[in-house]
């Protein structure tokens, strides 16, 4: 017999009620294979996969076709209070799912039901993060994660960003009211966000964390907005005082970070930042620090060298740093340069040095064969300034601009204007073939007032470069470049040399109408 599924619907309103609690309770929304039967069977009805029904009155059977790549048969009886499929799966399949949805449908809003069967999964969260234990925390955390746990290294990250945005909404209600406890809990989600997000992080960021696309733009934003959540807990816990209930709390907290910064892969700055943040500023008792230094000398790996070398540092222990240094290899200096930062940080002269002296057999061939070309400019920036703070001496510092070459003339150039050695700047803009407007900012107006004499050939290259060039543009910039001669042959009394040079230029170019009309606008004799 026909009858519109308008009129099943309303004939076995009751019955479907039944089956709408059953699948409420019989899914749940925490559990990823289960809720994805929910977001399956709602697919199949909204894309119309379950509109074909066959309905017999006779026996309160209602037979459904689900249309698809492969079509199944579900067989609903009223009176038996069952539901067949031809997939043969027990239980709640989505092909069953979808026919109580779609009869559901012609009565009711899906979207209610769908919205306060996820309501569920919060209500529970809330219930067991009220049990104020670290385990209830981590459990609800480590279950709030689980949508990330899943998500394909492929898959696109502008959706990593919008599941993470759904799973703060569910994370709200679940915060404490308290302000003592708040930036705890946040400490904890960030944490698990951190823990669960790790290998979709290290798949985006971790071959070349410094190439741009837009995906690695949203990943990088995502995990510096983490870091940034993290720091500011860290920095209010810690000035405020402690309370005896959540000591529990951060015996937890050391062994969550101390996992995530040894366990995980790869983006050895950004898991040592977070290990540094926590014991710098949030346990910066000498008992809690002696204690974790104990924890790490009783692993035999070598990973854990580099988080000692960070305790000897803060805690002032130069002799055992000096002994552990001797683990500094060329694979692991990455993960031993973040020290000399903090030793700098700490402004400890005897730390840094003895770290920069480990570090400075390996920083050329780190330099040419691991940083980026891109990068190479800044790690030279970075290693002269480390060199400069622990005090290093001059000669060795310049023999490692030899090492640099052509990565470090920016560097070595501010090395020698502030050492006012002009000739030596000049030698090396010319060896180069430093541009003339990089030059300009780098020393030569410093260079014209106290040593004309050592540039007036380099200036000579320039003008010369300019006069090739063919246009009145650049005879302009080469008058502007015989200006500086002229007050620099002024400036050093050399009135004959100059207006002997400057005439040689007009006889040689005398056929470059326009520069010699430029050269006499600029008034260039002595």
């Amino acid at each position: 017999m026909h009858m519109t599924v308008e009129r099943v619907s309303y004939m076995h309103e009751n019955e479907l009620m039944e089956f709408m609690n059953d699948i409420k309770h019989s899914l749940r929304p925490n559990i990823n294979e289960e809720a994805q039967v929910v977001q399956t069977a709602i697919t199949l009805v909204r894309r119309g996969a379950a509109d074909s029904y066959l309905y017999d009155s006779a026996n309160r059977i209602v037979i459904a076709k689900i249309q698809g790549v492969d079509e199944f048969t579900v067989r609903l009886s009223f009176d038996k209070k069952d539901v067949d499929c031809s997939c043969n799966r027990p239980n709640w399949c989505a092909h069953r799912v979808a026919v109580i949805f779609h009869l559901y449908l012609q009565g009711h809003s899906l979207t209610d039901w769908t919205g306060e069967w996820r309501r569920m999964e919060t209500e529970q969260m809330v219930l067991k993060v009220a049990d104020r234990t670290p385990r209830a925390w981590n459990e609800t955390l480590s279950q709030l994660m689980n949508p990330i746990r899943i998500i394909g290294f492929n898959e696109n990250p502008a959706v990593f960003i919008h599941k993470f945005s759904l799973i703060e909404q569910k994370a709200s209600p679940l915060y404490p009211f308290e302000w003592e406890w708040k930036p705890l809990f946040d400490i904890y989600y960030r944490l698990h966000a951190l823990e669960a997000a790790w290998p979709y992080i290290y798949y985006h960021l971790g071959e070349n964390a410094n190439s741009f696309s837009y995906g690695k733009w949203y990943v990088k934003n995502w995990l510096t907005e983490q870091f940034g959540k993290i720091d500011d807990a860290v920095s209010s816990i810690s000035s405020k005082p402690r309370l005896f209930e959540t000591d529990p709390f951060y015996d937890e907290l050391k062994k969550m970070v101390r996992s995530l910064t040894i366990e995980q892969p790869g983006l050895y700055d950004e898991r040592f930042r977070l290990y540094r943040t926590f014991w710098q500023h949030l346990f910066s008792q000498k008992s809690m620090r002696e204690e974790e230094q104990t924890i790490l000398e009783k692993s035999d790996s070598q990973t854990i060298y580099p988080l000692l070398a960070f305790f000897y540092i803060i805690e002032g222990q130069y002799d055992k740093l000096e002994k552990i240094n001797e683990f500094v290899t060329h694979d692991n200096f990455p993960e031993w340069l973040p020290l000399a930062d903090v030793a700098d940080y700490e402004d400890d002269v005897d730390a840094l040095a003895i770290i920069m002296q480990a570090l400075l057999p390996f920083i050329r061939d780190y330099l040419i064969q691991s940083v980026t070309r891109s990068q190479r400019a800044n790690f030279v920036r970075r290693i002269d300034g480390l060199l400069e703070a622990a005090h290093f001496p001059e000669d060795v510092r310049e023999k490692m601009f030899s090492y640099y070459g052509e990565t470090g003339v920016d560097v070595y150039t501010d090395f020698l204007v502030e050492r006012e050695r002009f000739e030596e700047w000049a030698a090396l803009m010319h060896r180069y073939r430093v541009p003339y407007e990089i030059a300009e900012a780098g020393g030569l107006n410093l260079a014209l007032q106290k040593n004309p004499a050592a540039i007036l050939p380099l200036l000579h290259l320039y003008a010369m470069n300019f006069i090739e060039e063919r246009n009145r543009q650049s005879y302009r910039r080469a008058v502007n470049v015989f200006r500086k001669m002229k007050a620099g042959s002024k400036k050093s009394g050399k009135h004959d040399f100059w207006n002997q040079y400057i005439d040689k230029v007009r006889e040689k170019n005398r056929r470059l109408r326009a520069l010699i009309e430029e050269m006499e606008k600029g008034n260039l004799n002595l």
